[in-house]
């Protein structure tokens, strides 16, 4: 049995105990393994870690908008919502050539099905893109082997196109990270970017 898999990661400024360079051990391991990936990258963040974001554009990734301040979208109006995500958009721009329309995910998935959010950023050329499988690897309590044995299962579980939601700033990530490609290769798992799936 074969099935795709996305693996995406939410680039941003870490808000709990993360691994200094952690995003950038993450790409790197993605490239030892020659895995294609998903990246939404927060504005901000690109703007404190321009080379890191523009590494992960050399390497083919494909690259999303995760918004400019992390807010929750639903506290924002439909005009704070476009400056924001027009902030975020420049600052990639920028730091790695890349458009990340139509790719954008709602921090925090806050807002993921409000119609009036959905409108407001298919106006700027960007569709909300979530997820099918969230393991919480962002919790302090999380391990690399828990989260690579929950990502597995929920994937084999889901089957051919499942999206999973990770962090790369976490300790939990970048320990698991191996072992989640090894199993789920070794369990018929092709990876894809998002645009695959598409």
């Amino acid at each position: 049995m074969t099935f795709r898999v996305a693996l995406t990661f939410d680039a941003e400024h870490p808000d709990r105990p993360h691994r200094i360079g952690g995003t950038m051990r993450v790409i790197d391991a993605l490239a030892a393994d020659a895995t294609p990936a998903t990246f939404f990258l927060q504005g901000r963040w690109v703007e404190a870690e321009p080379r890191v974001a523009c590494a992960i554009a050399e390497r083919d990734h494909l690259i999303g908008n995760h918004s400019h301040y992390h807010a929750r979208m639903p506290l924002l109006s439909a005009a704070g919502i476009r400056a924001d995500v027009r902030a975020a958009e420049r600052a990639i721009l920028r730091a790695t050539g890349q458009d990340p329309r139509p790719w954008f995910r709602c921090p925090f998935g806050a807002g993921t099905d409000d119609p009036g959010i959905r409108a407001t950023l298919a106006e700027m050329g960007y569709r909300e893109t979530g997820w099918d499988v969230d393991v919480a690897d962002w919790r302090i309590a999380a391990t690399g082997p828990a989260v690579a044995r929950a990502i597995v299962d929920r994937v084999i579980a889901h089957g051919d196109g499942a999206v999973v939601l990770l962090h790369p700033w976490t300790r939990a990530t970048g320990r698991g990270l191996p072992s989640i490609l090894a199993d789920l290769r070794d369990a018929g798992a092709s990876f894809v970017r998002l645009d695959a799936l598409a």
